[in-house]
């Protein structure tokens, strides 16, 4: 256990987006990276997205000399509140060390940056241990698998470190954080997130999982994710509901169907959703499979779609038929199950055509199963590490050349981004679908201020209507949501 004579090391999880329920999600990269030295080290992690006065923490806790603080960021506005917070250690002489999506697919740039010493590429449980030894001891981080160094201005990498098998992980150290903070009010009650996988087998362009995880997907197992949910509902017996937020939680339908089966043992009942599933293995599930599904109080399960068009599916490599996501909409739609569909406007070669497609696809889903939120149509952003990015560079993007303009690659800069294949007329109108999408649901799940809830209930037949007919002249509603994004969230 952690004790005030142990040496420290700092965590840190900057904030993106307020407002639209990521304040929620538990720092888990940060736990999970303290796995193996938790019990050493006096691990004191700050997260920003919900310490109020997490600054002076930081300031407090950089006077008393850490072996090092560890930063976590995802592509976006987190990269600028990390640089901040580095450059604040960097000044007391303390090592900072990188990790992340952003900084694994992106090392050499990140580490480019003045105030960063060190990144921890991909998992970062047995790299980040050895690296926070080699810092404690002073011994050289040179050749330790995983590991990006600096040292006098040259940069050396330690190799690539294999994967890990979930399962053979410690029991992970949720009590590092007061979890109580992230145990919010959501559709199905008091709700609590967790995470049961990594990565996804599928190959679509626009993931990064394709690089970060190399398309592979690794699991808990059933029996583990079970005692994990135990053991939080023994400590905070207000729990109500379980969001699994896996990047594809049916790979394997027998281990799901298990996690079902446990689900159903605890006692007060507990309801559950899923926040990650792939057309093609809800496809799998025949009536006896959904029917148990809704029997262990399944409710909800959030699908990427992200285009109606056949077309756009097949060159985005989305693996499945139109076809497939209209029979498996309307079979759980029978069993009660409450679907979220996601999608995604602006690859290259996408007409209008295309996107009409889409919203017909969209409309048709909602007729065919009531029982469902449609999400809205984000504007297509080729992140680092993706298919798409590559071609985006072929198509002549430009991407950032340092750190801290990554931080302005964000859904809410849309209009300003390099971005050759989409005109700024058809930005616009991709901008106003984005915001007019999210304006006709007032149910949408990642969204938690009550005041988008009552504008969102005021404004949404406009804004359906809107959609339903691809007309967007004068979009005075998404321009204001436009701005409510960029200057408050």
């Amino acid at each position: 256990m952690n004790t005030p004579g142990n040496k420290t090391i700092i965590l840190f999880n900057p904030r993106s987006m307020r407002g639209i329920g990521e304040d929620s999600t538990p720092p888990m990269a940060l736990i999970m990276a303290s796995v193996y030295i938790y019990q050493k080290y006096n691990i004191v992690i700050v997260d920003q997205r919900v310490e109020k006065n997490w600054k002076s923490m930081i300031t407090d806790l950089l006077k008393n000399d850490p072996i090092c603080i560890g930063i976590t960021a995802l592509t976006g506005t987190q990269i600028n509140e990390g640089v901040n917070v580095s450059k604040m250690a960097n000044e007391k002489g303390v090592p900072v060390v990188w990790g992340g999506v952003h900084a694994s697919l992106m090392p050499e740039q990140t580490l480019q940056n003045p105030f960063i010493d060190y990144i921890v590429e991909g998992e970062g449980e047995h790299t980040f241990a050895e690296l926070v030894e080699a810092l404690a001891s002073k011994r050289s981080t040179k050749g330790i698998p995983g590991v990006w160094t600096k040292e006098d201005g040259k940069i050396s990498f330690g190799g690539t470190r294999p994967f890990g098998k979930l399962d053979d992980f410690p029991e992970l150290p949720y009590h590092l954080v007061d979890f109580k903070k992230y145990i919010l009010p959501g559709s199905f009650g008091m709700t609590a997130i967790l995470f049961t996988s990594r990565g996804c087998p599928q190959r679509c362009e626009f993931c990064f999982n394709l690089k970060f995880n190399l398309s592979r997907w690794r699991a808990f197992s059933a029996e583990r994710v079970f005692e994990d949910v135990k053991k939080l509902r023994s400590r905070f017996p207000e729990i109500e509901h379980i969001q699994f937020m896996d990047d594809s939680f049916f790979v394997d339908l027998k281990r799901a169907r298990q996690i079902a089966e446990k689900m159903m043992e605890i006692d007060p009942p507990i309801t559950w959703s899923v926040l990650g599933a792939h057309v093609r293995n809800l496809s799998r599930m025949d009536d006896e499979y959904l029917s148990f599904m809704q029997k262990s109080r399944l409710k909800e399960v959030l699908v990427g779609i992200e285009s109606g068009s056949q077309r756009i599916i097949d060159l985005i490599r989305k693996n499945f038929k139109v076809e497939e996501l209209m029979e498996v909409n309307r079979r759980i739609g029978r069993y009660g199950v409450r679907t979220t569909y996601s999608f995604v406007s602006g690859f290259p070669g996408e007409t209008d055509d295309d996107i009409k497609e889409t919203i017909r696809v969209m409309f048709k889903l909602k007729s065919d199963n009531p029982n469902i939120v449609l999400g809205n149509i984000k504007p297509c952003v080729s992140y680092p590490g993706t298919a798409l990015y590559e071609k985006a560079i072929k198509l002549g993007f430009k991407p950032p050349d340092n750190l801290e303009a990554w931080s302005k690659f964000v859904w809410g800069n849309y209009m300003s981004m390099d971005i050759p294949w989409v005109s700024r007329r058809r930005r616009w109108i991709l901008s106003s679908l984005y915001y007019y999408t999210i304006l006709m649901n007032p149910d949408y799940m990642f969204i938690r201020s009550r005041l988008f809830t009552l504008t969102s209930t005021i404004l949404h037949p406009i804004a359906e209507w809107r959609v339903k007919n691809f007309n967007f002249k004068f979009p005075i509603e998404a321009r204001a949501m436009s701005l409510v994004y960029r200057f408050f969230l």
